[in-house]
């Protein structure tokens, strides 16, 4: 088989749309091996979305991180946790993740995991997909465009109910949005 994350990133490219099929585990990856490694993917991904709201997302538009008017998030990179523009905290959330994700020390092999280090998946999870409620209800348009090309938010919600990363309480985007997305305007042809 391939490697897992090229894996991964075939089941992207191939059925993107299928976010219930391509986040099972197939029977010869070790199921914590699966789930690091697709928490390095959304990572990856995470950081095309951050790119994308950077002309959108500045301290004047977006000068605390949240969500609804009612979910405003503290960013953990400062001790101790502060608020902190929204652009600034996905950047110190994707940071952390990734130096998270490849510590050696955490991560030692990319094809086992140890035990320990799987207590930090649902907090990672967790911090992430604000990246993904943030840019739902304040950066609406940005949204929809990625949605459309990856299906990264219902790929990234499909995955952490399967194993149990995040509860539904903590989804808070609406997933018959997710599930009913207007298709992509399609461009006349000359």
């Amino acid at each position: 088989m391939l490697d897992v994350q090229q894996h991964i990133q075939w089941l992207i490219r191939t059925r993107a749309a299928e976010a219930d099929v391509i986040c099972i585990c197939p029977e010869s990856i070790d199921e914590d091996v699966w789930v690091l490694e697709n928490i390095r993917q959304f990572t990856l991904e995470l950081n095309w979305l951050v790119a994308q709201l950077s002309s959108t997302c500045t301290p004047t538009t977006c000068p605390i991180m949240k969500a609804t008017n009612e979910w405003i998030f503290l960013c953990a990179a400062h001790k101790p946790p502060q608020e902190c523009c929204a652009m600034d905290y996905m950047s110190h959330t994707l940071d952390h993740s990734t130096s998270h994700l490849n510590t050696s020390k955490a991560f030692p092999s990319r094809i086992s995991v140890p035990k320990p280090s799987t207590s930090a998946f649902p907090d990672l999870v967790r911090r992430l997909f604000r990246i993904l409620a943030h840019a739902y209800h304040h950066h609406r348009q940005v949204f929809v465009d990625t949605e459309r090309k990856s299906f990264l938010c219902l790929r990234f919600v499909a995955f952490a109910l399967k194993y149990n990363l995040m509860t539904r309480n903590g989804m808070i985007i609406p997933m018959d949005a997710l599930l009913e997305l207007p298709p992509e305007p399609q461009t006349p042809t000359q």
